[in-house]
């Protein structure tokens, strides 16, 4: 598959189609606009919703840092998130 590009375009839209509606999942879950959820990632509203829809891909950075705010509940197929904390302060969901 190293060497096959269709291949890997495949499986990395697969995994962007599911980022982006567990973005959205989780975010209306927790009650949030996406204003709300903008300002605790430092961006703006129209960044959240091109997320959502696809016009704009997630860093690394800003996937793991939803991961820090959602805990469990944001979940990537394929990527296994790191690091001693496995419980979420609620202070930073709210």
């Amino acid at each position: 598959m190293k060497n096959n590009t269709v291949t890997r375009k495949v499986k990395i839209n697969s995994l962007m189609e599911e980022v982006q509606c567990n973005l959205r999942r989780v975010r209306k879950k927790n009650q949030l606009t996406q204003s709300q959820l903008g300002a605790k990632l430092n961006v703006d509203q129209a960044t959240i919703s091109n997320f959502e829809t696809g016009r704009t891909v997630m860093t690394m950075a800003q996937l793991y840092e939803m991961y820090l705010i959602f805990g469990e509940e944001f979940h990537c197929p394929h990527i296994n998130y790191t690091g001693q904390d496995s419980q979420i302060n609620d202070s930073m969901v709210r």
